[in-house]
């Protein structure tokens, strides 16, 4: 049974506004597995980036999570303070950006952006020191988070009832009331626990202060008495070299070995830094390393230049350098190849399988053109209006697809073969700021039925693992079958699959 790595549960998003709430994501729920690539696919609006946003924890200020869950290794990113997310993000989950160009600074050289990240969260004693009382400073600081929290949805819960024109002033009055009420009580429950969580994190940072200082002493006096070693043996062979003939092999052997006593001093004194924090020459080799990784040719001489300096392609390469140089086990790639021509996106997309092959990474790959996926994805699930419409396997969206928004999306990706005129598909995404009552893209839905307008439909299975959120599957409704662009494309695909499998026989 595969390891689930990460699940998110019922997230909610919405967005602050003049206007009132913009209800960006209404009750994603997903699962990712270890070494899987889960696509999320969709228009731009559709909630795809904004839910990768938030399990990265880069939300906007007015980005606003009104309910779910983000389930990581056995703790809620919904409910974590923004120094408990410092140790998660980048760290354990990386993100690459859709623009290259923008995600980069064009005044610094690669080599320091790259390297920027490793350096200044290197100071080895200092995470030390922090991992010794993390579980204390966790959960006083997520405490503190919890009070933030009930004060943040109290304020969103005052705009929902002001904005309500269905109640009277005299109703919003006594809402108001009964909120202010409930909001003192909560918080007062979680300041009852407080003191007592500050004075237990602060007997373990004293303890872990200790104990770092025993250590520091103890590394510094181990690597101390095997420099003094080396440089007592260099010297010994400097005395020795003073009473040479400096034109005898001997001499000459003497010298030889001298430098070497030099290297291994140098090499000695750089492996105690290292004890102590990241190096600018570690940082240097291991980005040297994972240049070579995602193909940057050169990495000596491109480690110093400007990302002026390098093409469209090659710029996407550093972006996911620097991603992949803390090590990361989820990689979210927020369409990466949305800014590249189409020859540089295949390069792209075959080096993101490559390294999640050899990193035995767990990938999220959004993008709004399922072409992009269609070798890449193990799973795939379809948003539109900030809900998963479709989700299945990738050769069962592909094959065996059943909501209309699916087909539309596939209906208007190209071919080789294609011979008719794509479809579009027509009208626009909803005011999300007063979500439809029914099925969000029944407006734009040639499908439609009456019901579509009235209720928003459950989820219907269509195999154990692949489900759609349409009323086309109810037990009631009309047959529908899937557009002739379609079937026909799936056609020739199955036929041109049976054609390779005959020739190789």
């Amino acid at each position: 049974m595969k390891e689930k790595i990460l699940e998110v549960k019922n997230l909610t998003i919405s967005f602050k506004t003049p206007n009132g709430l913009v209800r960006a994501v209404r009750g994603v729920s997903f699962d990712l597995y270890k070494g899987e690539t889960f696509a999320i696919v969709g228009e731009s609006g559709s909630g795809k980036s904004v839910t990768n946003r938030a399990i990265m924890g880069i939300l906007a200020r007015n980005g606003i999570i009104d309910d779910g869950e983000i389930n990581y290794r056995n703790q809620d990113l919904t409910k974590l303070s923004e120094a408990n997310f410092h140790q998660i993000r980048g760290k354990k989950i990386g993100m690459i950006f859709q623009d290259p160009l923008s995600s980069l600074n064009p005044t610094m050289k690669i080599g320091k952006q790259i390297t920027e990240a490793m350096l200044v969260n290197g100071n080895r004693m200092k995470n030390r020191l922090r991992d010794l009382y993390h579980v204390e400073y966790h959960d006083y600081l997520n405490k503190l988070q919890a009070i933030r929290l009930e004060k943040a949805a109290y304020q969103n819960k005052m705009m929902d009832i002001k904005l309500d024109e269905s109640l009277s002033k005299k109703e919003k009055a006594e809402k108001i009331k009964e909120q202010k009420a409930v909001k003192k009580e909560r918080i007062e429950n979680f300041k009852k626990d407080l003191p007592a969580l500050k004075e237990k994190y602060l007997e373990a940072k004293k303890r872990a202060v200790s104990q770092v200082k025993k250590e520091k002493v103890e590394l510094t006096r181990e690597n101390n008495a095997a420099i003094n070693d080396l440089k007592n043996k260099l010297a010994t062979k400097r005395t020795r070299l003073n009473k040479m003939d400096q034109n005898s092999e001997a001499y000459k052997n003497a010298l030889e070995e001298i430098r070497q006593i030099r290297q291994e001093i140098k090499d000695a004194k750089e492996q105690l830094r290292r004890k102590f924090k990241v190096t600018k020459k570690e940082a240097y080799e291991k980005a040297i390393r994972i240049m070579r990784e995602v193909n940057i040719p050169d990495p000596e001489k491109r480690f110093h230049q400007y990302p002026f300096q390098f093409s469209g392609g090659m710029r996407q390469r550093v972006v996911i350098a620097i991603a992949l140089m803390a090590d990361p086990e989820i990689l979210i790639c927020d369409e990466p190849t949305t800014a590249l021509d189409v020859t540089i996106q295949g390069q792209i997309l075959d080096l993101i399988k490559q390294i999640k092959k050899e990193r035995d990474l767990s990938v999220i790959f959004i993008t709004h053109d399922l072409g992009v996926v269609a070798n890449m994805a193990d799973r795939i699930a379809v948003m539109y209006a900030g809900k998963i419409v479709e989700y299945g396997t990738s050769e069962e969206i592909f094959y065996n697809s059943k909501h209309p928004y699916t087909w539309a999306l596939l209906s208007s990706v190209p071919d080789l073969d294609t011979k008719v005129k794509l479809v579009s598909i027509p009208g626009t995404p909803p005011d999300m700021l007063f979500p439809p009552k029914g099925d969000a893209f029944a407006e734009r839905n040639e499908y439609a039925l009456k019901i579509d307008f009235e209720k928003h439909p459950p989820f219907f299975k269509v195999s154990d693992t692949h489900y759609a959120a349409t009323w086309l599957l109810h037990e009631n409704a009309p047959r529908v079958e899937m557009p002739k662009i379609i079937s026909e494309r799936i056609a020739r695909f199955k036929a041109r699959s049976v054609g390779e499998q005959f020739d190789k026989e």
